[in-house]
This record gives structure tokens, sequence and C-alpha cells, in this order.
């Protein structure tokens, strides 16, 4: 592999601390960013794409789904790229698509150019941008990695915050096709003089190393902190994909993904047919905003101190226990209980994602591995409103998914459990 020469910036030498937290800061805001390709953000039109693209909402669920799955086979392409370019690179390029996708949702005239214009949505904003956003964080981590990401994870209770009041509001002032041409505007106008000015790749490259531990004066290593540094092995992703470890969570965080995705897409019936009513499955959106803040926080904090694969099998034991309470709720007290539990998921679920990976096969090709696993995360999400929509068409009830789910979260909490590091020959 080819030496890579050291770059001098004026920008990292004049930060008076460590450059990585203005890294968590700005790559935070990068995900906060992708929040247009939302599903809380896209179920905004669903109105307006029935009344003006005269299409049925089985349909444009259908295209939802087919998008965010299209959109989940591209993305290995974008950790490579980050591998190859850089995330600065990668991110500048992103949003420049991205905006460009939500000027092409506006522009939709139906069923055909909504699908393309979602794909390109999907793909651009929930997948590349997300993904090159989290990937340079790890980058510039390893100490600390766990709370740092913990940190970064607020982006999602900080869209939940954000676009659906804006979103009504564009739509409300500027028509449906208005508020997506203001939101590809918003996305170039933020994005574009952030990523320029401010995203730097891995720290090495400055002449630094991860969480400030830099002998040129950005804090002083220790013994212990540095062999944790100098320890860590790197995988390519042929050698992950060979270890029993790689799909084991793989499938893991995917299912949970699937799950999680499934439980908000029904959530509004799911309450009316535990008899809450639709204001309380709205209100509860709140509550599950605020829960993923602790998740978030409370997760990071757990991935410094214990191990990755304890984590997740716990995190999928929660899970079980929130899709047998989905079933049980008949009062309030219940529904906020479900929120609570929905939130530590979700929270935790997007800790756990970004740090695993790199815990398990380090940093230097992170993104082409990171690229693959999200393929089955996003692909979870695509199709996790499917077999819920199944059963209750065709069963009368969500009861018989909800129970093959927990099996599912049960199975795979004792396989994780079970699964050891691997060890690369």
């Amino acid at each position: 592999m080819a030496t890579q020469v050291q770059r001098s910036s004026r920008l990292i030498n004049a930060v008076p601390f460590f450059y990585g937290w203005v890294i968590l800061a700005v790559g935070t805001w990068g995900s906060v960013m992708m929040g247009p390709s939302q599903t809380f953000t896209f179920g905004l039109f669903i109105d307006s794409f029935e009344r003006e693209l005269q299409l049925s909402r089985a349909t444009l669920s259908l295209l939802y789904g087919m998008a965010t799955l299209g959109a989940a086979f591209l993305l290995p392409l974008v950790g490579k790229a980050i591998d190859r370019y850089g995330a600065r690179r990668m991110m500048l390029a992103v949003t420049l698509g991205f905006g460009l996708s939500c000027l092409a949702m506006g522009s939709a005239q139906g069923l055909v150019t909504l699908l393309l214009a979602l794909l390109a949505l999907r793909f651009l904003g929930f997948g590349a941008m997300h993904l090159t956003s989290t990937t340079l964080i790890t980058q510039w981590f390893i100490r600390k990695r766990g709370f740092v990401m913990g940190l970064a994870g607020q982006s999602l209770a900080i869209s939940l915050f954000i676009y659906p009041p804006l979103g009504e509001f564009l739509i409300d002032q500027f028509t449906w096709r208005g508020a997506w041409m203001a939101f590809g505007i918003l996305v170039w106008v933020i994005m574009l003089p952030l990523g320029w000015l401010f995203y730097r790749d891995k720290p090495e490259l400055y002449g630094l190393h991860p969480d400030g531990d830099s002998p040129t004066g950005h804090g002083v290593v220790s013994t212990q902190q540095r062999g944790e540094q100098d320890n860590e092995v790197n995988w390519t992703l042929p050698e992950a994909r060979q270890t029993r470890a790689f799909w084991i969570f793989a499938a893991a965080l995917s299912a949970t993904a699937m799950i999680t995705a499934g439980l908000v897409f029904h959530q509004t019936s799911l309450f009316v047919e535990g008899g809450l009513g639709r204001d309380a499955a709205v209100s509860i959106f709140q509550v599950i905003a605020f829960a993923s803040i602790a998740g978030n926080l409370i997760m990071g904090r757990l991935l410094d101190r214990f191990s990755a694969r304890f984590l997740l099998a716990a995190l999928m034991l929660l899970l079980a226990f929130t899709l047998f309470l989905v079933q049980v709720m008949h009062v309030t007290w219940h529904g906020i209980l479900y929120g609570i539990c929905m939130g530590l998921c979700s929270g935790s679920f997007r800790v756990i994602d970004a740090v695993l990976w790199a815990k398990y096969f380090g940093r230097q090709h992170l993104g082409s591995i990171r690229g693959v696993t999200t393929l089955g995360a996003t692909g979870g999400t695509a199709l996790g409103a499917f077999p819920l929509g199944l059963s209750k068409d065709f069963l009368g009830s969500y009861a018989p998914a909800l129970d093959l789910f927990i099996v599912i979260t049960l199975l795979m909490a004792c396989i994780v459990w079970v699964t050891k590091r691997p060890q690369k020959q």
C-alpha cells in the first residue's frame, strides 16, 4: 500500500482543541440534513401525491419500499468511494446529488418519475449522506467512539423536532412542489459550505491520532491509550465477509431495522387496534424522540465499557419486549411505555450500528464494510412494513407477524450472545 502524504491544514492548526470535536459537530449535522429523505418527512406529502398524481396509498407504499431497497443495493458503491476518495469529497458530491433529488421530487409528474426521484432521494440522503457522515466521525475516535457516536445519534431526535413542522410550514406556504424545491436549496446552502470548510479526512493525514492522542501537542498519549490504537486490527471487506461474526451481526442489525421500521410505519393502526386512538399514536412520536436521546447517550457510554455483542443481544431482548407490549397495550401508560422502549431501541440501534463494525474490523476499510452492512439495514427498513401489512390484511390481525418477530429477535439475541470476536490469521 502506498504511503499517504501528510497534509497541512491551517484550520486544524488554528483550532485550540482536538479537531475531532469539530468533525463530530459537522458530521452530526450532516446526518440531520438528510431529514428530507426520512420516512416521517415523506409521510407529509402522501396526501398530495394521492390527490395530484392520482396514486393510491398502496401504490405509494410499494414505491417507497422499492426505492429504499434499490438505494440499499447501491450503498456498497458509496462505501468503496469513501475509502478511495475520502469523506470530504464524497460529502460534496452527495450534497449536490441530494439537492437535485429534492428538486426532482418537486417535479414528479407520475408513477415513473416519482419512483426515480424517490430512489435518488433515499440513496443520496437516507443512505449516502448518513453513511458518509457517520463513517467520518468514527475515523477520528477509537477510545471515545461509543460516547461520541451516542452524541452523533442525536441527529434522529433533532430531525424529528425539525422536519415535520418545517415540512408542514413549507407545504402551506409554497405547495408540496415548492416545499421539495425549498428542501433542495436548503441542503445546498448549508451542506456545501459546511462540507468544504470543515470536513477533513482521517486524523493521521494531518499528523494527529484518534481521540486527540497526538505527539504534536493535541494531547498526551498514555501507554494504555497508544496500545489500544496500535493494536487495532484492520480487515478488508473480503476478509470480514469470511467470518461468522460479520454475517451474524449484519443479520441482527438488519432484523432490528426491519422490525422498528415496520412498527413505526403501522404505529397509528396499532394504536387504534389497541383502543388508544390516532391522536395518542401521533403524540407518542414525541416520546420516542426524547427516549431516543437517552438511548443514544446510554448506549454510547456502555459501548466504551462493555462488549458490543452483549449490548446488541440486550437490544434484541428489549425489542422483543416492545413487540409483546404493543400487543397488550390498552391504556395510556402502556402507550407511553411503548414509546419509551421504541425510542431506546431506535437510539441504541443507531449507535451500535455505527460503532460495532469499527470495533471488530478496524477503520482502514470501514467505508467498504459499512457500505455492505448498511445495505442490509436499509433493505430491512424497506421490507419492514410488508409482513405486518400482510398479517393484517389476510389474517385479520397484526399478532401473527408480531409473534414471528418476537421469535426472530429472541433467537438472534441468543446467537449474538455466543458469537466470539473473529481472529485474523
